[in-house]
């Protein structure tokens, strides 16, 4: 336990000082609960002290698989109450599965809270807003547009055969590339590490670094994770798998249009 005076006066100042004269715009979550109340689901810190008080318009995200808990009630953290975490306004997990929400490979209990009223359309809207004026404050935002009929132009009408690479096998790793265009990276891996646990690699083309593969443990079974919108311009590439962390396995990498 720790008293609020404690906490604003020792704990808290530093983090005050560097939302304030640093001007963060991106913050972390912490694994811990404060006073029986798990931060990433901690209403306290992260809208009234952070927003309401500090002025912070940024996007907040756990830390990676956090665990949350009810904010008014506590109770036992758990890396699936991620009604908790949208009700204290903390936006973004860390991390989910390639397939997103539409696999919800952890079972979370956003659609459920919401079916049963424990969560809000407004709440989840809230963090939507954080998020996308985030991306809009960001430098990206400032490239100029393109028209769908512009884009469509510079990827042109062809088609694209899928290319297998594969690692250890130097005649297998390279790839032509004829069009300028936008292409996918699917990877099948595995890992036999724990489900906390990250592996991952860089993927390079030419010596220069175009994607980052990651994975939790896998359980030692094989996934198909997808890389998207990778933008190749023509030519021929050499790959290459860098850094590649101890606990992943990669069988082969395909590149598809």
């Amino acid at each position: 336990m720790v008293s609020q005076r404690a906490l604003r006066e020792i704990y808290l100042k530093g983090f005050e000082m560097a939302v304030k004269e640093g001007k963060a715009r991106s913050l972390m979550t912490s694994y811990n609960p404060l006073n029986g109340h798990w931060t990433a689901s901690n209403y306290d810190l992260c809208t009234t002290v952070l927003r309401g008080e500090w002025g912070y318009e940024g996007i907040v995200m756990t830390d990676w698989w956090a665990k949350m808990n009810d904010p008014v009630e506590g109770g036992k953290g758990d890396m699936k109450n991620t009604a908790a975490m949208v009700r204290a306004q903390n936006d973004l997990y860390m991390v989910v599965g390639n397939g997103g929400s539409e696999e919800n490979i952890y079972e979370d209990n956003t659609l459920e809270a919401l079916e049963s009223g424990d969560l809000t359309v407004g709440e989840l809207q809230r963090c939507a807003m954080n998020i996308c004026r985030f991306i809009l404050e960001s430098p990206v935002a400032k490239r100029p547009l393109k028209t769908p009929e512009e884009l469509e132009r510079e990827a042109g009408s062809f088609v694209f055969v899928p290319v297998k690479l594969i690692p250890g096998k130097e005649e297998t790793m390279r790839l032509s590339i004829e069009h300028t265009g936008r292409y996918k990276f699917f990877v099948k891996l595995r890992s036999g590490l724990s489900q906390q646990a990250q592996s991952s690699c860089n993927l390079l083309l030419n010596g220069k670094p175009v994607a980052t593969v990651q994975t939790n443990g896998t359980g030692n079974e094989w996934n198909l994770i997808k890389l998207e919108n990778i933008y190749l311009e023509p030519g021929d590439y050499q790959a290459a798998l860098q850094d590649v962390k101890a606990g992943m396995e990669i069988a082969w990498v395909e590149v598809c249009r």
